[in-house]
């Protein structure tokens, strides 16, 4: 028996609502059926039949809708998913999750008491790199991995005048780029031993904290990540050693690209791929030699975690992302600016 699609309320229509999510819901087979938007006319030129509502609030009332979807500002998730979940709804947030634990726990605590779900939009775990690096490990070609290196640089040296650079709870390179990079490292290898980190705001006339750099420490393992606004050569993207093999990444996963840029759908069979010429260089030891070839990406798939989402709601599958795992991506960065400010590590029990 075929399960109708599952319905989608969108809270904000911004760059994240226009590229990182609507997008993706025909590849998705899930369906659009209302948007809260300040600006309608933007929604209705894409997408002309859907509902409109004034205020988050409508939206979440509308009882047409399973799952509301917040690409809202990061201050306003904790209080929206509290208020979808108290209308029963399920509810998923862009990240961060929450400015802060306590918030993701009272969240959390919301969602059991609703039996909904509260999650968080991690669409990182589905870029076709990532994708790749995975499959590396699990064909084991790096032994044991004793150094994982991953970095998400721009540049953009003036800041801007948006509310993703005002100073506001939940904002910051560190909640932006930085929730990617931490949800991507614990998804490979789980909560660190300790960490030890440094945040700064880099440019002049900065607001938000705008960059970082982390170490942290599994065993014999050592994780960099790092993230910043001031880097002109910013190609590097991961850097994997193990007993028996090295991953040397460059570049950025290609669907951002494709979706702002070159009007590639997800609907369309080059979607999620990557040229050639950004392919990483696995070098491994083989018979006492060392061996170098590039490791052809696999195909990205950001539709994916709302198909995933959507059978885990519908059938009671494994949610791609639980309330948990989005916690512990805010406990590491919140460990993060507390290392920060103390010059100390931070030890996880």
């Amino acid at each position: 028996m075929s399960v109708a699609p599952l319905k989608i309320g969108l809270v904000g229509y911004g760059l994240a609502g226009k590229v990182f999510h609507t997008p993706l819901y025909e590849a998705a087979g899930v369906e659009l059926v209302a948007v809260a938007t300040s600006k309608p006319a933007n929604v209705l030129a894409d997408h002309p039949s859907v509902r409109i509502h004034e205020t988050p609030s409508q939206l979440i009332a509308d009882k047409d809708i399973d799952l509301v979807v917040l690409a809202s500002p990061s201050y306003t998730h904790a209080p929206l998913m509290l208020e979808a979940l108290a209308a029963g709804k399920h509810v998923l947030s862009d990240k961060p999750f929450t400015a802060t634990v306590a918030e993701a726990d009272t969240v959390i605590a919301a969602s059991k008491k609703a039996g909904k779900i509260a999650s968080c939009y991690q669409n990182r775990r589905y870029d076709a790199d990532f994708i790749t690096l995975q499959s590396l490990m699990e064909q084991q070609v790096f032994g044991e991995v004793t150094h994982y290196e991953a970095h998400f640089d721009r540049h953009s040296p003036v800041p801007k005048d948006r509310w993703q650079e005002t100073e506001q709870p939940g904002v910051g390179n560190h909640y932006d780029l930085g929730a990617h990079l931490v949800d991507q490292a614990l998804v490979l290898f789980g909560m660190p031993d300790w960490l030890q980190a440094d945040v700064q705001k880099q440019r002049v006339g900065s607001a938000i904290i705008d960059q970082f750099h982390v170490r942290m420490a599994k065993g014999r393992l050592r994780i960099q990540l790092s993230a910043g606004m001031l880097v002109p050569d910013n190609r590097l993207h991961y850097r994997v050693h193990g007993t028996t093999g090295s991953w040397f990444k460059e570049h950025l996963d290609p669907q951002e690209d494709q979706l702002r840029h070159q009007a590639i759908k997800p609907t369309d069979e080059r979607y999620g791929l990557e040229d050639e010429s950004h392919y990483g260089t696995l070098t491994t030891i083989e018979a006492g030699k060392v061996v170098t070839s590039r490791t052809p990406t696999l195909k990205g798939d950001w539709p994916g975690i709302y198909r995933d989402f959507a059978r885990a709601i519908q059938q009671g599958g494994e949610l791609p992302v639980t309330g948990e795992q989005a916690r512990d991506t805010i406990s590491i960065i919140e460990a993060m600016v507390a290392s920060s400010d103390s010059g100390q590590r931070v030890h996880f029990s």
